[in-house]
C-alpha cells in the first residue's frame, strides 16, 4: 500500500504566468517583512524553475502544476515556521551549495567570516603542509569550505552526532571534496578521536554556546527546527566546549606550536572564552563579525620554545 502524499489546498493562482504565480505566492507566504517576503518568494521561484529572475523573464517561464503544487506545500512549511533551508533542502557556503536537513545546523554567514578570516592568518606553512580539523563539523560546512578553497590540505571533520555526519559525508561526495569525517565526542575522551601524534596546523570549532534559559527568547524557525544538541549547553557551564578545546589543545597537543584556533562564539561571552586561555597562547584575538557583534576567536600558540 502506497503512503500518505501531500497535498496542498488552494486557493491557486489566476493562471500560470510567472506575474501571478509571484503574487499567488507572496499572498500564501506568512509574512509582514515586504523586503524579506519578496526575497523569499524570488528563491523559491528560483528553486522550483531552476532559473533566476532574467532567465525566467527571457524564457517567459510560466509554472507547470507540479510546480504549482510544490511552492504551495514550500509556503505551508514556510507558514508553519520550518526554516527556508530545510525547506529546500539547500544552504550555501562560501560558494559551496550543502544539503541541510533537521540533522545539522544551517550555516551562518558569521560561520563563513571564521572561514574567510582564517585564511588571513595561516602565516608561512604553504598548501599542502597543513593538518586541519573542525570540532563539530555538523554539514561539514567549515571542513568542506576549507578544502575547497586549500584541495592539498589534509582536513578532518569531527562529530559525536552520525546523524550529522551522514549529512557531512553526503555532502562532501556530492561536492567531490575529500575530508575525513571521523564520529567521536570530545567531552569525556582524552582525545578527540583522531591520532594526534601528529597534531594540527589549525583548528576550527563553532560548539554549541547558547544557555537553556535562552531558548525561550529565541525565534521558533530555530528553536523548533535545528538540533538541540548542536545549539545548547547547561547554564551552570556554557563554555564546557572551548574550556575542553583549549585544554586539549594546550595538555593533549592536538595543536602545534605556532597552531591556530578559531572559535566562533556566543556575542555576550566572546571576553569569557579570551578569559580561558593561559601561558601557552602568544596571541588571543578577539574579533566583531560584519554586524559589529564581538563572535570570533583566534588564538596561536608559542613557539615550541617559548
Amino acid at each position: 500500500m502506497k503512503g500518505n502524499v501531500n497535498r496542498a489546498e488552494g486557493p491557486w493562482p489566476a493562471n500560470n504566468t510567472e506575474r501571478q504565480v509571484q503574487l499567488w505566492l507572496a499572498q500564501r507566504i506568512e509574512n509582514d517583512d515586504e523586503r524579506e517576503l519578496q526575497a523569499m518568494v524570488n528563491l523559491l521561484l528560483e528553486a522550483v524553475s531552476s532559473k533566476n529572475r532574467v532567465d525566467r523573464m527571457i524564457a517567459r517561464w510560466c509554472a507547470s502544476e507540479s510546480e504549482i503544487e510544490r511552492l504551495a506545500l514550500w509556503a505551508d512549511r514556510l507558514n508553519a515556521n520550518e526554516p527556508v533551508q530545510y525547506v529546500l533542502g539547500e544552504a550555501h557556503f562560501l560558494g559551496l551549495a550543502l544539503a541541510v536537513d533537521r540533522r545539522v545546523l544551517i550555516p551562518r554567514p558569521e560561520t563563513e567570516e571564521l572561514v574567510f578570516l582564517m585564511k588571513e592568518r595561516v602565516g608561512k606553512l604553504k598548501e599542502g603542509q597543513r593538518k586541519v580539523l573542525d570540532v563539530g563539523t555538523g554539514s561539514g560546512a567549515i571542513a568542506l569550505g576549507w578544502k575547497s578553497a586549500f584541495p592539498s590540505d589534509e582536513v578532518m571533520g569531527l562529530d559525536a552526532s552520525a546523524d550529522a555526519l551522514d549529512v557531512a559525508k553526503s555532502n562532501g561526495a556530492k561536492l567531490h571534496l575529500e575530508v575525513d569525517w571521523i564520529l567521536g565526542d570530545i567531552l569525556p575522551h582524552p582525545s578527540p578521536g583522531v591520532d594526534t601524534a601528529k597534531p594540527f596546523d589549525i583548528i576550527f570549532s563553532n560548539p554549541p554556546y547558547i544557555p537553556d534559559t535562552e531558548r525561550l527568547e529565541m525565534e521558533k524557525n530555530v528553536v523548533n527546527w535545528e538540533p538541540h544538541q548542536a545549539l545548547f549547553v547547561p547554564d551552570e557551564d556554557d563554555l564546557v566546549f572551548y574550556r575542553r578545546i583549549i585544554s586539549g589543545c594546550e595538555d593533549s597537543h592536538w595543536l602545534k606550536p605556532e597552531g591556530w584556533l578559531a572559535f566562533e562564539c556566543h556575542r555576550d561571552r566572546v571576553e569569557h572564552v579570551a578569559a580561558l586561555f593561559h601561558d601557552a597562547w602568544g596571541t588571543v584575538e578577539q574579533v566583531r563579525d560584519l554586524q559589529g557583534n564581538w563572535r570570533m576567536i583566534f588564538a596561536q600558540r608559542h613557539t615550541a620554545s617559548a
